[in-house]
């Protein structure tokens, strides 16, 4: 027996239960992205149904799919609102996020726990029971059909609170009082001691924000009403709406564009998700 197999250990039935179960669930987990791909990569008009495949059968046509969608409709404007959208949407959210846990986490005032407490009932508040105050507020400001509309009342998470706090209480006391003590004041304690400690947390918080803004469909719907603020959602909306008279390729062509951007994250900073996710259960 070589060295290798002896540090991984004998292959038992458990061991290929798991193995077994993992690539089930992967399997169905991706077949019907690829079953997307192959439909769009494929010559217009072949009965998918009639003739199912597993693998692209024109690349050509594909792309041709995809320079239609963004030349021939909103799709390209809809993509600048949604990236706007996300990317504001996360700065607002790690900066008020952040300053509220390091206030939380490493400092004492009155009526802290009550406040950090009620944040957390926000929890579990259902966003259906907010939606039409906040609709009024957003009215009454103007802000109909506004960038300002969409991004402001998204940016207090209380799910990023809750995240930030865990990660800022294990950030130690001698760090704060010595930068204090080399004259730090508050905000460079906050800037040059506690982000840094948490940046997996602020990096996980960013990829969470931008996937749960990205498939955010009923905000956007409300407030944009107008289609040059519609969102990469709302514009898929209609696509597969049953009144469209696109075809199933084209169809399939606009929904894979709007899951590409979520896809690419996930895939680049999974690791960081489950090691952020993970931490913010222990820490604390």
């Amino acid at each position: 027996m070589s060295r290798t197999t002896a540090l991984r250990g004998p292959v038992t039935v458990w061991t290929v239960l798991k193995w077994t179960l993992a690539i089930a669930i992967a399997i169905v987990a991706v077949f019907p992205i690829w079953w997307m791909f192959n439909v769009v990569f494929s010559q217009p008009g072949e009965p998918v149904s009639l003739n199912p495949r597993l693998w692209p059968t024109s690349l050509s046509a594909g792309i041709d799919k995809i320079r239609m969608i963004f030349t021939e409709t909103g799709y390209l404007g809809a993509y600048f609102i949604s990236i706007t959208y996300a990317l504001l949407t996360i700065v607002g959210v790690l900066l008020i996020a952040s300053l509220a846990a390091f206030e939380f986490s490493l400092f004492k005032f009155p009526g802290r726990r009550i406040m950090f407490g009620i944040v957390m009932l926000a929890l579990m508040v259902p966003t259906a029971v907010t939606i039409i105050p906040t609709y009024l507020l957003t009215s009454r400001l103007g802000w109909l059909n506004t960038m300002q509309g969409l991004v402001v009342p998204g940016l207090a998470s209380a799910f990023g609170l809750f995240m930030l706090v865990q990660f800022m209480r294990a950030v130690p006391k001698e760090m704060i009082e010595a930068a204090r003590l080399d004259g730090a004041g508050h905000f460079q304690i906050y800037w040059h001691v506690a982000l840094p400690l948490c940046s997996n947390a602020m990096i996980t918080l960013a990829i969470l924000t931008f996937i749960q803004t990205w498939g955010n469909y009923m905000w956007p719907l409300i407030i944009g009403t107008r289609t040059e603020m519609y969102t990469v959602g709302q514009v898929v909306g209609m696509f597969n709406s049953p009144l469209s008279h696109h075809t199933v390729d084209t169809v399939m062509t606009a929904n894979l564009l709007a899951a590409i951007p979520p896809l690419l994250f996930f895939l680049i900073f999974q690791r960081k998700i489950v090691e952020g996710i993970a931490m913010s259960g222990t820490k604390g």
